[in-house]
C-alpha cells in the first residue's frame, strides 16, 4: 500500500515513476481491526513521495488522491492530517474541517486477536434504513463532534450510540456489547466499536488501566482474547521526520 501510494503520487504531480522504490513498514498499527492500518500506509507513501518531489501537491490534492486510493475520506483525512477531520464530498471536491479535541483525553483499546476484514464486515450492514434510524445517527454524529470540541464529557455516551454498524458487526464479535458496558463501568465516558471492527474504543479522562483490564476481562470472559492499548488522539498526522 506504501509502494502503491508513493507511486500514485508520482503520476497526479505528473513526474515520471522511479524505476526502484523501496519501502519498509514497521506494523505498528493491527491490521483489519477497524484502526486505519490501510490508511496510514496510504498516507505514508503519499507524503513521502510528494517530499521526495520538492512537494508539488497540496493537501486538497493527497486528500483527493488518497481518497481514491483508500475508498473513503474518513479514514485518510486524520492519517494524512491528524486529530479529529469531519470530511464530506461536495461534487467532485473534498470538504474538510478539523475539529479542536480537549486536553486530557484518553482512547482505551481493547485489540481483539479476531480479525474483522472491512469487506466482510461490511456486508453485514443494512441495506435499508428507516427514516427513524437515519435520524438518530444523523443527530448522534452532530452531537459527537459538538460534544467533543467542548469537552462535554456527559454527552459522550449518548452522542457514541448507534442503530447503523454496530447491532449488525456485533454478530461477528459477541463480546462486544459486554465490553463496552465494562469501559463505562470502569470509568470510561463512552465506548463504541472502532472503524469496521474488531477493536473497540474507550474515551476516558481517568482510570485508563483499570478500563483496560476491565475490557479485556469482558472479552475474555465471552472466549475472545487479545491487547489492550492506551493512547491519545494526536493533531499531527504523517509527517516526514528525516530527509
Amino acid at each position: 500500500m506504501l509502494q502503491a501510494a508513493a507511486r500514485a503520487a508520482y503520476r497526479a504531480a505528473g513526474r515520471p515513476e522511479p524505476k526502484e522504490l523501496s519501502v519498509a513498514w514497521h506494523e505498528e498499527l493491527p491490521s483489519a481491526r477497524g484502526l486505519g492500518a490501510s490508511a496510514a500506509a496510504r498516507a505514508g507513501g503519499l507524503v513521502a513521495a510528494n517530499a521526495l518531489m520538492g512537494e508539488p501537491l497540496s493537501q486538497d490534492d493527497l486528500l483527493a488522491l488518497g481518497a481514491e486510493l483508500e475508498g473513503h475520506a474518513d479514514n485518510i483525512a486524520p492519517a494524512l492530517f491528524g486529530g479529529l477531520q469531519v470530511v464530506v464530498r461536495d461534487g467532485g471536491t473534498w470538504r474538510r474541517l478539523a475539529v479542536p479535541l480537549p486536553a486530557g483525553l484518553k482512547v482505551v483499546l481493547f485489540v481483539p486477536d479476531l480479525a474483522m476484514p472491512t469487506q466482510e464486515s461490511r456486508r453485514k450492514l443494512p441495506q435499508k434504513l428507516s427514516r427513524e434510524e437515519a435520524i438518530y445517527n444523523v443527530g448522534r454524529a452532530a452531537l459527537l463532534v459538538g460534544a467533543l470540541a467542548q469537552g462535554r464529557w456527559d454527552l459522550l455516551d449518548t452522542a457514541t450510540q448507534d442503530r447503523l454498524h454496530q447491532p449488525a458487526r456485533a454478530k461477528l464479535f459477541p463480546a462486544l456489547y459486554d465490553v463496552f458496558d465494562a469501559a463505562k463501568e470502569a470509568g470510561a465516558h463512552a465506548a463504541y466499536l472502532s472503524g469496521g471492527g474488531s477493536t473497540v474504543a474507550a474515551l476516558a479522562t481517568d482510570q485508563e488501566e483499570r478500563i483496560a483490564r476491565l475490557m479485556q476481562q469482558a472479552a475474555v470472559a465471552r472466549g475472545f482474547s487479545g491487547r489492550t492499548i492506551i493512547t491519545a488522539p494526536s493533531e499531527r498526522g504523517a509527517h516526514v521526520v528525516a530527509r
